[in-house]
């Protein structure tokens, strides 16, 4: 049996480590569980990069950026290194007009601007003419990979235990506690929270809370322009949903950037699925990457990772008794990530979160077995 914790927080991607760093800075005995190491890309969390964004489709989630903007400065000076680097995000196309409504709703700024100004600030993107687009000036771009390991440094430095290769076989419900077991070892703690991604359905599902919680295939391509030059972040909303391109550049690496169609792959089993891209999802970003951008070649392949999808494609942030659920992202979360660590926190120690909450519900109806549609 292991020593006893306060916490145990099960996944260590960007939810758990910044779980882990916020409670314990607030003096929580804590013990992060990881099944892989710290920065691996088998989950939802790897990679160099990550969109940053104001620009949503509803006031709460303009709202909750802007908190999550300030959350990200304070972990950056404890990091004391850049972890989000703003460059400025564009929105294409009249479907992103309920965004900027949004926007406004939510007291942000934004300015449209046509083809041609786009192009004299950004060279390397180019706009037929007639293009709706507007810029939010604080989008940018989250160091992903570095962001991770900057929290479990610093939630360690602060009295985590983190162990690495420790995969969590099942979690109990016992009495007011929870027993986690993994492979020799047995750990018990008041609370759990649970952070494990596409490993968290059949988790939650041993404690008793069963959601509809689908893990899905997806991946991203790099390119790089032949005249580099700096990039916004955008989202082409004048493409036909649901697998919106969006694009997401490299700001350390200026002209380098990345282009993905959002949810656009199926879903799979997290320990089943394969590491080879979709040579058709290939195809059709390198076709769209040729009427978007100036002249440029392919750089570093295609990656894949995994998306953990709600029907409704908003976050999990409940607790349920001794259980903490910590956000299934929908794909959408990265963002978010210092904020929801102190969200998941404030479940855990009983105090009020900083949003209303209702909306992000283990029991809302978009996820009881009567009032759903499962993707796939």
């Amino acid at each position: 049996m292991a020593e006893p914790f306060d916490v145990i927080v099960i996944g260590g991607g960007a939810m758990g480590t910044a779980a882990a760093r916020t409670l314990a800075a607030r003096g929580r005995h804590v013990v992060l569980l990881e099944r892989f190491e710290i920065g691996h890309a088998r989950g939802s969390s790897g990679g160099p990069t990550r969109i940053f964004r104001l620009a949503y489709h509803h006031p709460d989630y303009v709202r909750m950026a802007r908190l999550a903007l300030q959350d990200w400065r304070e972990l950056e000076a404890e990091a004391g290194e850049a972890l989000l680097i703003t460059t400025a995000g564009l929105d294409l196309g009249t479907a992103g007009r309920p965004t900027a409504a949004a926007l406004e709703a939510a007291g942000e700024r934004l300015e449209y601007l046509p083809p041609d100004a786009v192009s004299e600030r950004w060279p390397g993107v180019h706009l037929e003419a007639g293009t709706e687009a507007f810029v939010q000036e604080e989008g940018g771009v989250c160091m992903a990979e570095r962001t991770v390991r900057a929290q479990a440094r610093v939630a360690l430095a602060h009295g985590a235990t983190i162990l690495e290769q420790t995969e969590v076989e099942r979690m109990t419900v016992r009495g007011v506690g929870v027993e986690v077991n993994t492979v020799g070892e047995t750990y018990r703690a008041p609370l759990a929270v649970v952070t494990a991604g596409p490993w968290a359905g059949p988790l939650l599902r041993d404690a008793g809370i069963d959601l509809p919680l689908v893990p899905s295939f997806e991946q991203v391509t790099y390119f790089a322009l032949e005249d580099p030059s700096p990039l916004p972040t955008i989202i082409d909303w004048s493409m036909t949903p649901p697998s919106t391109p969006y694009v997401v550049p490299n700001p350390e690496e200026p002209g380098h950037f990345k282009v993905a169609l959002h949810m656009s792959g199926p879903p799979v089993d997290a320990d089943e699925r394969s590491f080879e891209p979709d040579p058709a999802r290939v195809r059709r970003v390198t076709e769209y990457a040729t009427t978007r951008f100036a002249r440029h070649h392919p750089e570093r392949g295609t990656d894949t990772c995994l998306y953990t999808n709600t029907p409704d494609e908003d976050f999990v942030l409940d607790r349920r008794g001794s259980v903490v659920i910590g956000s299934p992202c929908s794909g959408h979360g990265f963002k978010f990530a210092p904020f929801v660590g102190r969200v998941l926190a404030d479940l855990v120690t009983g105090h009020s979160p900083p949003i209303p909450l209702e909306r992000f519900r283990s029991s809302r109806p978009a996820l009881r077995p009567n009032g759903r549609a499962v993707p796939g």
